[in-house]
């Protein structure tokens, strides 16, 4: 029965996920970023929930953007904060030379998902043609607004960028390395599938969308009963509707900066979280990650067998996958003109089946902590 599984069933497995890999590396160069000089008013919404050592930075950098005065807005929502968020927020508003509203989530709300709560509530208050979305955890360019206002064009309805990592002066680099490399391959995929013509994967890090692509597609209400994914479901629901299609903003100003998980608990529950939106992907999607979790199985069994037995099979599954893997960083950490994390490419390699076994397990089978609440895939 096993050596049925290793001939057939595994090298099946293999060619599935090479194919579908290879399908992404090709829309990598079929990204293509179109720019308008068209300024749209704007609003950025920052869910916060005790961020009171980190929204002040964020704040800042927001206060600091490139754009017309008039066309800017900033609404910030405390998510139920047991710390000093708010009186962080009214310190620095005055200082601001753009509005900036702070709102309190309402517990009353029927929307059950925390951050969606937050989020509808500071998006329900904007009159701006563009939502933008970041974290309070995070630091923008200078032109980051102006940058993604420019990626919107008569048919564009969602933008998403990339976000990355920015070592803490005490974290093993090992550690910062693999989950920098990691974090950057969903990005890499959301990239992908636009060159592709699609939306797969968002970040709500580093996102916009126009107000009336949101209202077209339903806007959070069909969402509201999910805790993870909220902006990659949206994204593929703005362009499901068939009138909004999906940019990828790849310049440099785009890029937004934050911080990664400070312990492997925290590494391994934020992954979850973002594996629980999988769930609701299209269905030939689900197929392929169906797939691929299989793959990952049997090459965590049969790969340690193999390398002390001689077995070839296990093996060049794996360095296909490697393979095909590294074809896709390569291109995206070019494309961005991040080729460094290239060096952290093995020992994440060597990491990321047990990781994304654990994570796909626990994201579907148990709660995760996120921001000092425990919470489910989805609210029952």
């Amino acid at each position: 029965m096993m050596s049925a599984v290793t001939i057939f069933l595994l090298p099946l497995l293999g060619a599935v996920y090479v194919i579908g890999i290879l399908y992404f590396y090709r829309g990598l160069f079929r990204l293509r970023l179109r720019q308008d000089t068209q300024l749209r008013s704007v609003c950025v919404v920052v869910p916060a929930r005790n961020e009171e050592h980190r929204i002040g930075p964020c704040i800042r950098s927001l206060m600091a953007q490139d754009y017309p005065k008039e066309l800017l807005s900033i609404i910030i929502i405390d998510d139920q904060s047991t710390d000093r968020t708010s009186e962080v927020v009214e310190a620095l508003a005055p200082e601001s030379p753009f509005p900036i509203t702070l709102l309190r989530s309402d517990v009353d709300s029927p929307i059950s998902s925390p951050k969606l709560r937050a989020m509808s509530m500071g998006i329900s208050r904007s009159a701006s043609e563009l939502i933008a979305t970041t974290d309070a955890d995070c630091t923008v360019h200078p032109r980051w607004v102006r940058s993604l206002n420019s990626c919107f064009d008569e048919r564009t309805g969602v933008v998403t960028g990339v976000t990355v990592f920015d070592k803490p002066e005490h974290q093993n680099r090992f550690f910062f390395g693999i989950q920098h490399l990691d974090f950057l391959s969903y990005t890499a995929i959301a990239a992908a599938a636009i060159g592709n013509g699609s939306a797969l994967v968002s970040l709500g890090s580093n996102m916009a969308f126009r107000t009336t692509a949101f209202q077209e597609s339903g806007g959070l209400g069909p969402l509201a009963h999910i805790n993870t994914g909220d902006d990659s479901l949206l994204s593929q629901r703005i362009v499901a509707t068939g009138r909004w299609k999906m940019q990828f903003a790849s310049m440099p100003e785009a890029i937004v900066h934050t911080a990664p998980a400070l312990t492997l608990k925290e590494a391994l529950h934020q992954r979850m979280r973002w594996v629980g939106q999988t769930a609701y992907y299209p269905p030939v999607m689900m197929v392929f990650m169906v797939c691929t979790f299989i793959m990952y199985l049997l090459l965590l069994v049969l790969l340690p067998a193999s390398i002390v037995t001689g077995g070839l099979i296990p093996v060049a599954v794996f360095g296909a996958k490697a393979g095909v893997d590294y074809l896709v960083m390569r291109k995206f950490s070019h494309i961005m003109g991040i080729r460094y994390i290239l060096q952290y490419f093995i020992p994440t390699a060597l990491l990321h089946i047990p990781l994304i076994l654990l994570s796909t397990f626990g994201g579907y089978f148990f709660s995760f902590e996120w921001k000092e609440r425990s919470l489910a895939r989805e609210n029952r």
